[in-house]
């Protein structure tokens, strides 16, 4: 016996509305993805049909403006960031977790406040270190601000308190040291957790335009976000070539969250296996 769906008012409602939805956040996507393939004229008339100045763009976005190296310097400063920071807030938060002392709670508190304070506010004082250090124009001066994060080591704090602390003390027992611990029990059963971490991390770094802005003074040191900002600042805007390269820092992105989406999700769920 068949089931007849009845014809609801709210239903449609639903359906139009979902559909509309889509339609807003799919077309700047498509719209830029079709302006790769035009010339600077049919991107400023608002052309929705495919062009053929793709190679032309290419060779504008590769030569002119040094695509690869631009890309090269994104990803190098983002997995450094990854890499690095993920390891240091990761022990920071299993150190405030699992190892227990007076000041514990109150120096934990005080890491706390600072998810309060703007970044603007750290600029100037920031910047007044680099240029101490002579790390101005060099990709340390993006990298090491970075690698601290407060918002990391709460995340990772929660989850770590879900991993039972009598696994820990039978390892004790049976003379494993606190790093093989860490690395051979604890972090097998939390991988959705650091995956987490570290697409946040990537994620902040990849797309962090203020503090490189400030600090990156020559060409060759540009990442991306800087690359794409000094071509819309030119005379002349070759909108192709700027939609190419934008379309290009997007794919790590999202090749990124597609493989590690269910560790993501799991991660910020405080998956412990």
């Amino acid at each position: 016996m068949s089931v007849v769906r009845r014809f609801s008012i709210s239903s449609l409602i639903m359906w139009i509305f979902l559909v509309a939805s889509a339609f807003i956040s799919l077309f700047p996507f498509v719209w830029m993805l079709l302006g790769t393939t035009m010339n600077p004229n049919a991107v400023i008339g608002g052309s929705l049909l495919p062009g053929r100045e793709f190679a032309l763009n290419w060779t504008k976005a590769t030569k002119n403006y040094n695509l690869p190296l631009f890309f090269f310097n994104s990803m190098k400063i983002a997995i450094l960031t990854v890499v690095l920071g993920v390891t240091i807030n990761a022990l920071a938060a299993f150190g405030f977790e699992k190892y227990r002392s007076k000041s514990r709670e109150g120096l934990f508190s005080v890491f706390l406040l600072a998810l309060i304070i703007p970044q603007i506010a750290v600029v100037i004082p920031l910047f007044k270190l680099m240029t101490f250090f002579k790390l101005l124009n060099t990709h340390a001066a993006i990298i090491l601000p970075s690698l601290t994060s407060v918002f990391i080591i709460f995340f990772m704090r929660q989850n770590f308190q879900m991993f039972p602390t009598e696994i820990m003390e039978a390892a004790r027992v049976d003379g494993a040291g606190e790093f093989r611990i860490l690395t051979r029990i604890v972090l097998p059963s939390m991988k959705a957790s650091f995956a987490s971490a570290a697409i946040y991390m990537f994620l902040a770094q990849w797309n962090n335009y203020l503090w490189p802005l400030m600090t990156i003074l020559t060409e060759a040191k540009k990442t991306l976000p800087i690359a794409i900002y000094s071509m819309m600042r030119v005379y002349t805007i070759e909108y192709g070539a700027v939609m190419l390269i934008v379309s290009i820092s997007i794919l790590p992105v999202a090749i990124l969250f597609l493989v590690m989406q269910r560790q993501f999700v799991a991660g910020l769920l405080g998956s412990v296996k």
